[in-house]
């Protein structure tokens, strides 16, 4: 993904975030036709998160399938998703 600032329509920014909203990266010039896996791997990636576990995208209590495209989903420039923690049983 570019990391750079832009303005064009097939591009936005986009903040994403712990669950616990102790850390947050923005993303700039995200391609909307980017799926919402490909932005949470990222984040993840930028946070620091252990990349072996699997985090939801929750937009405003929304959870978001990782298979959906931005544009997809309607996402706006300047959303910001929350990335949790999947818990599996074991």
């Amino acid at each position: 993904m570019n990391l750079a600032a832009t303005s064009s329509p097939e591009l936005i920014d986009l903040t994403c975030q712990e669950w616990d909203g102790r850390r947050y990266v923005q993303l700039k010039g995200v391609p909307r036709s980017s799926t919402v896996g490909q932005v949470v791997a990222e984040a993840a990636e930028h946070l620091g998160l252990p990349l072996q576990n699997l985090y939801q995208a929750v937009l405003k209590d929304r959870e978001l399938d990782p298979a959906n495209t931005l544009d997809e989903l309607e996402i706006a420039s300047d959303s910001r998703i929350d990335l949790v923690a999947e818990v599996s049983a074991g």
